[in-house]
């Protein structure tokens, strides 16, 4: 009856993650970048004064038929930006089995997948931990269902990947601890049952995210310190060492660019400046405790801190102490709180999308303090508490959902966009794009697709047009993006045509603004 009660809402938190996937309607420009770095054909351009057809275009974004499965060429592309493979290569398996399709389905497929190991990962890791029967309920629904959960799974991006390597790696580490004094004269064993499946998860965890470093370290230092200092144990404490070494160095042997990606490159050099900056850290971790709040707990973190301090007082007036916590659930604990705070310390701050970078250990952090909750009201002998918490998390839980709309990368504001651009497939579809930063483009994929094919301009190129096709046309669907000269670009097209005197808004989004000329 447990397991089926686990596995019912397993299944029921996996309807809910589709349901919202068919809701979603639209993209972020970095899942635009997750399909083209792993489907791409010719590569992605934007011409001056030129067509490019709808099929063009969509050859960057789907793999096309006989270029599937061709994993060399996404580690290479890989290798030119910022991010290890592991994700691409899975993603880019999926949709080798539906070439030519492009669709938000191969990703969140990609996602669900990843979720439902992380689901049977959370569940082994409680059952190590022998956590009470309600708390694994309400730690599964609470985390299963949790508006965040759900916006990683349907965000197309490797975070959902990254989850599960850091769950996998928690579990290897509380049984490492649990099982030590069964193998620790045993160094066969020591290796086979416990070494090996940390440096392999270890191994995978880097070629899925850099991040995945920051709980690795975490929770391998409150190890090391546990083996050396409170056992005495140099040789095992070494060899542990040594392990996780070897499996990061092996990851780094295998994709030697992610020496350049960590410490060099955009992403590398702002990260390591924010992390060596001493004096934005209030600020920063205050931000994603913040989010944690506001998008995890909707507004009900202060609700739970408050519960168990009550608890502890009242514990400390009835003389009962407080259960002090085992060495495996210190060890875990401190590899959550190092990873969101060194992930707080280096991630981007892009309002509530950061959630994703911490989105990997959301699942840890609440199970701990719902384990802790337990834990308190057992300590002074009220039991029936626990029921009382339990409601009052499905109560946060139901507003996160239903009241606040906490779920996101949704992108239902695409809708009506994309349904113009359906509407207007006829007309002559102009895209004016800022030289700068043409990959912006990306943003207007959907909305582009719509037209058989799209004509381009650099906003900063001023010379009269001679395209025929644009410059007798009775009506354009102009699509500028940010720039100093966008007007004078503008004026330029309208003054080249012959039938067009005027526009009208029609929209606008990030960097980008749709008008209609006639």
């Amino acid at each position: 009856m447990k397991k089926i009660s686990i596995y019912l809402i397993m299944f029921i938190a996996l309807l809910v993650s589709i349901y919202y996937g068919a809701q979603k309607s639209g993209f972020h420009e970095d899942e635009y970048y997750t399909y083209f770095s792993t489907n791409r054909s010719l590569g992605l351009y934007q011409p001056d004064r030129e067509w490019q057809d709808k099929q063009t275009i969509l050859d960057e974004f789907a793999v096309k038929e006989g270029e599937g499965f061709n994993y060399g060429l996404v580690k290479l592309v890989q290798s030119w930006d910022v991010h290890p493979p592991f994700y691409y290569f899975v993603f880019h398996t999926i949709c080798s089995f539906v070439p030519g399709v492009f669709t938000k389905w191969t990703g969140i497929i990609t996602n669900l997948i990843a979720f439902v190991i992380s689901m049977l990962v959370l569940y082994a890791l409680m059952e190590r931990l022998k956590v009470p029967f309600q708390i694994q309920l309400l730690t599964m629904a609470f985390w299963g269902l949790n508006p965040q959960t759900i916006s990683c799974n349907i965000l197309i991006r490797m975070y959902a990947f990254l989850t599960a390597a850091v769950f996998a790696c928690a579990y290897f580490h509380v049984r490492l601890i649990q099982d030590y004094g069964r193998y620790r004269k045993d160094m066969k064993n020591y290796m086979l049952k416990w070494l090996l499946p940390i440096m392999a998860v270890s191994y995978v965890g880097f070629l899925i995210q850099y991040f995945y470093i920051f709980f690795f370290v975490s929770i391998g230092v409150a190890t090391a310190y546990w083996l050396f200092f409170k056992n005495a144990d140099l040789k095992n404490a070494l060899v542990y060492v040594c392990g996780c070494a070897v499996s990061l160095l092996l990851a780094v042997l295998t994709y030697p660019a992610s020496v350049r990606h960590m410490f060099g490159g955009y992403r590398g050099s702002d990260a390591s400046g924010s992390f060596f900056d001493i004096f934005n850290t209030g600020l920063r971790v205050k931000f994603f405790v913040g989010l944690l709040n506001d998008y995890v707990f909707a507004g009900g973190l202060i609700f739970i801190a408050l519960f168990i301090a009550i608890l502890i007082v009242a514990g400390i007036f009835t003389g009962k102490k407080y259960k002090l916590l085992r060495p495996e659930v210190v060890i875990l604990t401190v590899g959550a709180v190092g990873y969101f705070l060194l992930t707080a310390k280096t991630a981007l701050l892009v309002g509530s999308a950061s959630n994703r970078y911490e989105m990997p250990i959301y699942g840890i952090i609440i199970m701990l303090l719902f384990w802790d909750v337990y834990y308190t009201v057992n300590s002074i002998g009220q039991k029936s508490y626990v029921y009382a918490f339990m409601v009052a998390m499905v109560a946060f839980l139901i507003k996160g959902l239903m009241i606040d709309g906490n779920v996101l990368f949704l992108y239902k504001e695409d809708v009506p966009k994309i349904a113009y651009a359906r509407e207007h497939e006829d007309n002559v579809a102009v895209v004016m794009y800022n030289p700068a930063t043409p990959h912006n483009v990306w943003r207007l994929t959907d909305e582009l697709l719509q037209y058989d094919k799209v004509f381009y301009m650099n906003e900063e190129n001023t010379e009269k047009l001679v395209d025929k096709e644009v410059t007798s046309a009775d009506k354009i669907v102009l699509y500028v993006a940010d720039d100093d000269l966008q007007q004078e670009a503008i004026n330029n097209l309208v003054d080249s045509c012959q039938n067009i005197s005027g526009k009208s808004f029609v929209s606008d989004e990030e960097m980008w603004v749709t008008y209609e000329l006639d």
